[in-house]
Formats: C-alpha cells, sequence, structure tokens
C-alpha cells in the first residue's frame, strides 16, 4: 500500500501576538507538554532546559548565550513586512519569466545556451505546484498545467537515465515536492502514469555520484531524494541509511559540511535538504547524530549571515541569490521548530534572518521577473562572474525550489525579532577547515579570509558591510585569478616591496596560517587582531575594530623596512550603473544607488591615495584599485558610511 505522500502542513500557534516577549514565553511554555517528539525533532532535548545553553552544548554557546541577552535589551529592532506569501510573489514572477522558455515537451530550455540545462525542469515543476497548492493561482491557470507537464517529462527523463548534463542527483527532491503538491490536482490518469514512473526509477542509473562515499553534496542531495521517494511508498530506506552513514562524518564540530575547497554554499546546501528531510519526520538510525549536527549548523549560518541577508563570500557558487534561498528554507525550518518548543527567542531571531535573505533576493530581480542569478547587473548573455556550470534558467529556478520549501516550511504566527545580523556583538574564528573570520558590531560586519586560495579569494579583508549602507559597495568580495585573471589577488589590506623592487601582498599569501586573538567583543564594538608570520623575521599585524558603520583597521609592520601600500578594491560598474567617485589625497567616497562609503588614511603619513587606473573584472561587476604607498610602520585607515554626494 503507497503511502498518501508528504504532510508538510505546519500548525504552529503562538499566544499572545501582541503580547510582550517575556509574556509570550510564559503563554508558550505552558504548551510543552502537550508537544510530542515529531514536534522538537529537530532540537536537542538538552537544550531546551534552561534559559540558557550550556557550555559545551554548541562550540558557540557563549555567544549565543549572549546574543539572546542583549536581543531582549534592543528597543530601535524594525521587523520587516514580509509573510508566507513574498515567497510566492518571487516565486510567480520568475516562473512566469520561465514560460516562454518551455518547449513542445515541457523542458525549460535555456535561452542563451538553447538547450534545456541541468535540473531547470523539475525545479520549474516544484516551484508551480508551490503556486497551485498554496491558491496563489487556480488550478486551471495555464501555468499549473505547465508545471504539471514540466513533471510529466521530468519523470520520463528519470527512468531513461536521460537527465540532462548527468544531473540527475538533483531531480528527485524536487520532482517528489512536485508530486506531493500536485497530487491533490491531478487526474487519476497522470497520478497513476506519475506513479508508474517514480516507481520504476533506477537509481544506480541515474545518480552520477550512486554509492559514492567522497565527501560531495550531491550525494546527500539524492540521499535527501530517496528520502522522499521512501516516505511516498516508493522504496525503502536502505540506501538512504547507507549514505548517511558515511556523509555525516563530513561534518565539522559547528556542525558545517566540508567537502573540497571549503565552499560555503555547498556546507549549507546539502545541510537545508537535510533539514528539510528531519522536518519531514526522518527517524532513522543516523536521526540523532544527523539532527545535533544540523542544530549546530543552523546557529553557526545564523551568525555567519550579513546583515543584508548574504551568505558569506567563500570559494566557488558564491554570490549567486540561491545562495540567500536556502538560507530561507534553514531559518524558516529552525523557526517553526523553535517557536513549537516555545521558544520566542530565537524563533524570532531565525524568522529574522529568513526575511533578511528575502530582502536580499528581492534586490535581484530582473525587469522579466527572472532573476540576476549573480549579484551583478550585466546582461544574462555575458554570463558575468558566472561560473562555468552557471545558467539562467536552472539557477532562477534552482531558487525558487528552494524558495517553495521555505514557504512550505513557514509560518507568519512567528514574530520576527532581532537576528545576530542586526545586534552584533561577537567575532567568530571558523579557521579549521574554512579559514575564515566573521565580525559583527551593531549590524555592521566583515568578513576575513585568513588563507586565501589561487582561485576564488585572495587572503584578507574580503568583505565589509556597512551598517544601512549598499553592500557591494564594501566590497562585497576580494578579486582572485578566476574572475579577475592570473596573478590578480587584491583585498582591503597591505603589500610592501620585496628586495628585487616588485611588490608582494598579504592577499596573495597561501597556506600561511595566522594567529588570531579576540581582544574585545561587544555589541557596539568589537576588536581582533590577525598576525602573519611571513618569514625571515617579517610580520604584518592588522587589528581590526568593528563600530556601527564604520571599520578601522591599524596595520602594523614588523621586519619589513622597505616600502608599504594599502589597497582597497573599489567597485567602479555594476553592469548598469557607474559608481561615483570623488578622490583627495587622504579620502576617496564612491557612490551608488543614493548610498556611499568612504575610505580614508587616518594618520599623519606622507603619501597620497591614488587609483591604479587599471578596470578589473570581478563577481560583482568592475573594479579598480585605490592605494596609498607609505614608509612607516604602522598606518591607520578606515571604512565608513558617508552622506550621499552629487
Amino acid at each position: 500500500m503507497k503511502k498518501t505522500g508528504i504532510c508538510i502542513t505546519l500548525t504552529i500557534v503562538l499566544m499572545g501576538i501582541g503580547c510582550k516577549q517575556d509574556d509570550k514565553k510564559a503563554m508558550l511554555s505552558e504548551k510543552k507538554q502537550f508537544l510530542t517528539e515529531k514536534d522538537t525533532f529537530l532540537l536537542p532535548p538538552n537544550i531546551l532546559k534552561g534559559n540558557s545553553l550550556k557550555m559545551g552544548a554548541h562550540p558557540m554557546a557563549n555567544q549565543i548565550n549572549t546574543f539572546l541577552s542583549n536581543q531582549v535589551l534592543t528597543t530601535d529592532f524594525k521587523p520587516s513586512a514580509n509573510k508566507k506569501e513574498d515567497y510566492l510573489k518571487v516565486i510567480e514572477k520568475q516562473v512566469r519569466a520561465m514560460l516562454k522558455y518551455q518547449d513542445s515537451n515541457g523542458h525549460i530550455i535555456d535561452p542563451v545556451e538553447k538547450t534545456e540545462k541541468y535540473y531547470t525542469t523539475p525545479c520549474f515543476a516544484h516551484s508551480v505546484s508551490a503556486l497551485v497548492a498554496s491558491s496563489y493561482i487556480q488550478k486551471n491557470d495555464l501555468l499549473a498545467e505547465r508545471g504539471m507537464k514540466a513533471l510529466d517529462i521530468a519523470l520520463v527523463d528519470m527512468v531513461n537515465a536521460t537527465v540532462n548534463g548527468n544531473h540527475g542527483d538533483f531531480y528527485t527532491w524536487p520532482v517528489m515536492m512536485a508530486y506531493s503538491l500536485f497530487k491533490p490536482y491531478a487526474s487519476k490518469e497522470r497520478l497513476a502514469e506519475w506513479d508508474r514512473k517514480i516507481n520504476s526509477i533506477k537509481i544506480e542509473k541515474l545518480y552520477a555520484t550512486y554509492d559514492k562515499s567522497e565527501g560531495n553534496n550531491w550525494v546527500l542531495v539524492h540521499t535527501s531524494g530517496e528520502f522522499l521517494r521512501n516516505i511516498n511508498g516508493f522504496t525503502n530506506t536502505d540506501y538512504v541509511e547507507k549514505m548517511l552513514g558515511i556523509q555525516l562524518n563530513n561534518f565539522t564540530e559547528l556542525g558545517m559540511y566540508n567537502e573540497h575547497g571549503n565552499p560555503l554554499p555547498y556546507d549549507l546546501f546539502p545541510r537545508h535538504y537535510l533539514s528539510g528531510m528531519l522536518q519531514l519526520g526522518y527517524k532513522g538510525k543516523h536521526a540523532v547524530k544527523m539532527r545535533d549536527n544540523l542544530w549546530k549548523g543552523a546557529w553557526t549560518s545564523l551568525f555567519m549571515q550579513s546583515p543584508f541577508g548574504e551568505l558569506p563570500t567563500g570559494y566557488r557558487s558564491s554570490h549567486h541569490i540561491w545562495n540567500e534561498a536556502e538560507q530561507c528554507v534553514l531559518f524558516e525550518i529552525y523557526a517553526s521548530a523553535y517557536a513549537k518548543s516555545g521558544r520566542v527567542s530565537e524563533a524570532g531571531a531565525f524568522k529574522r534572518a529568513a526575511s533578511l535573505s528575502l530582502e536580499s533576493i528581492k534586490k535581484w530581480i530582473r525587469m522579466d521577473g527572472s532573476g540576476f542569478i549573480v549579484k551583478n547587473r550585466f546582461p544574462i548573455e555575458k554570463r558575468h562572474g558566472y561560473e562555468k556550470y552557471s545558467m539562467h534558467t536552472c539557477y532562477n529556478m534552482l531558487a525558487t525550489s528552494m524558495l517553495a520549501q521555505a514557504w512550505q516550511f513557514s509560518n507568519d504566527e512567528i514574530e520576527e525579532l532581532p537576528s545576530p545580523a542586526d545586534i552584533g556583538g561577537f567575532v567568530l574564528p571558523i579557521l579549521k577547515p574554512f579559514h575564515k573570520i566573521i565580525a559583527n558590531a551593531s549590524g555592521t560586519y566583515l568578513e576575513y579570509e585568513t588563507e586565501g586560495d589561487n582561485m576564488y579569494n585572495p587572503t584578507g579583508i574580503v568583505r565589509v558591510h556597512l551598517k544601512d549602507g549598499n553592500p557591494q559597495l564594501g566590497p562585497s568580495n576580494g578579486l582572485a585569478p578566476y574572475f579577475s585573471g592570473e596573478g590578480t589577488y587584491m583585498a582591503t589590506g597591505p603589500s610592501w616591496r620585496t628586495k628585487d623592487g616588485s611588490w608582494e601582498s598579504l592577499a596573495k599569501q597561501q597556506a600561511i596560517t595566522p594567529e588570531v586573538e579576540i581582544i574585545k567583543e561587544r555589541q557596539d564594538l568589537v576588536k581582533f587582531k590577525v598576525t602573519y608570520n611571513l618569514g625571515d623575521q617579517k610580520k604584518s599585524i592588522e587589528t581590526i575594530t568593528i563600530e556601527k558603520g564604520k571599520v578601522t583597521v591599524n596595520n602594523e609592520f614588523k621586519g619589513i623596512e622597505a616600502e608599504k601600500r594599502i589597497t582597497w578594491p573599489m567597485l567602479v560598474f555594476d553592469g548598469e550603473n557607474n559608481t561615483k567617485i570623488e578622490l583627495n589625497q587622504s579620502e576617496v567616497s564612491i557612490g551608488l544607488k543614493e548610498k556611499a562609503i568612504k575610505f580614508s588614511v587616518l594618520n599623519n603619513v606622507n603619501g597620497q591615495l591614488k587609483r591604479t587606473g587599471t578596470p578589473i573584472e570581478y563577481v560583482n561587476g568592475i573594479a579598480e584599485g585605490v592605494y596609498f604607498d607609505f614608509t612607516a610602520d604602522k598606518i591607520r585607515y578606515s571604512l565608513e558610511s558617508t552622506a550621499v554626494f552629487d
């Protein structure tokens, strides 16, 4: 007997929406006794005892407790106006933009590549199914039929193992989600055909990473899809349990998933699927280990999020809008889990984080309703900042499939409360194996790459998101060879002359693990020091202070007697607009879309700020270096929000 399908209806009832936060906590705590194990299974039971986490429950227990204490004291917080329906608004614009690309068979054809790309079609089907299941569109809407037609052909390709680009690993999850949501609206004949095809899938032929043991997000994506086939009665759990037993060993102490190159987008990518498995009732033999890893990872992701809702930059696939969509899924799941457990503060923080991510996505919608899949505004034909596998249709539909999940797991009765991205007050070193430092004070945010690679990320300050500023101006990414050309490395940071007269930069250093010292962590001010031993008794020491709307860096050089330089990669063109630039001896200001940022040399050091005059491509557009040469052993400089100028 086949099961009835996925039940994704969330029935969170929060009492006293208009009450004070403490009153809500009291009322919700009374409901805990009525909760079943399934209601709270996403959360380790021991963390629900008491008002604070015990040391050892999470590597960040101290930062989490401090955040929750500061959250209660925050008085200037303004929640967004986002509701569950806002996910559907973005989805509808996107899928209607894709309709013109659907062929007579149901495939979605990429307008640039002139062929179907990867898993566009099943993600389109899932995205449309959410619109139908929510009654956002009627079942007789042409779009509904087009979505079912996409599911029809996706299943044909799965059965025949003819999916585009050998990407069958990515089909099963969105196909099974679409199957469940479309099921009440499909004819008996169509549903019977879907059942027949799903039952006849040969996973050893369909999945490119079938039965592979190495760390790879593809494996967990198709494993999650197999779980959905299981709960719908089409297969058993043997394969799921086997692959989870192997892959859960790739999680770190912070609950992050590690694969080659330490890409931050693919840390969260498998985690958001596995969290969906728990939300939908996975209770297998690896459930407790999976739950504990995912809970830890959810908090780590919450603290890593930028105040503009962005996932940190880090190796391949960064800066794609699906980075923020996967955050929406994860954060909605944990908002619901905490709400069910009566924990208003935590639920509100995760709800707020989901909304911040959605707001980020909204800023990257094109005129036709589709998205700029990468955070720049070049025409899609330019493929500027794209990976080799980045495709307009595929990555737009991946994002909307994720947003469909976020809608399914979302509940409007959870009120937004300040998140770590809003409040700050922490320095979070994630040195092994992800070589990052995330720091935030009062919503001004900095990302530091401690060990750059030879492709995507230079060493040093790679992101500054200033409170109330424009995140692209910070800058939001450093410059490295993959997008900027061989030998190009530029972060916000120091360089120095070598004996042969050439310039060497901290940005170019690789495989040197620095000493990191956290000096101060207050909500309104954080301070930390990064020291690099460069050999021959040479050192670069950066002491970084972050306040609301301002970052100040004191750079000290030891054992380096030659000329030095501080460089800032300045955005000059985002694909649509040139930035406005004002430069004088010690300051340069740039403005874009009614926001401006100022880079200043602060101490009395002889020298003058200059532009390189050389435009350099990078993921967010076109950059140009601004530099300041000097001979002193110390220099102090800052980045801060400034008034908009003409």
